[in-house]
């Protein structure tokens, strides 16, 4: 018995896109420096997703919050330029 493509093939494309997502939330939070905690939130979950400190301050501006260094921010290692052979 032959099962049809679409069935064989939309699991995996299914289970590919998933898996992926999880990938990018799970690197989410060490990816940015600074963390955000917003005062109407009753002091909350940090979020962390700003690449400054004065971008962070923005977003809470208007709602009240603070603004902390992401102590689980791990910076991206900078690819170093190659030099040409000689």
């Amino acid at each position: 018995m032959r099962l049809p493509v679409s069935v064989v093939i939309l699991p995996l494309i299914a289970a590919a896109l998933f898996g992926e997502n999880l990938t990018a939330s799970a690197q989410l939070e060490d990816s940015y420096p600074w963390c955000g905690i917003y005062y109407r939130d009753g002091g909350g979950t940090p979020r962390c997703h700003f690449a400054s400190r004065e971008q962070c301050m923005a977003s809470i501006s208007g709602f009240g919050g603070r603004c902390v260094q992401n102590l689980r921010y791990i910076p991206q290692a900078q690819p170093s330029a190659r030099r040409p052979r000689s």
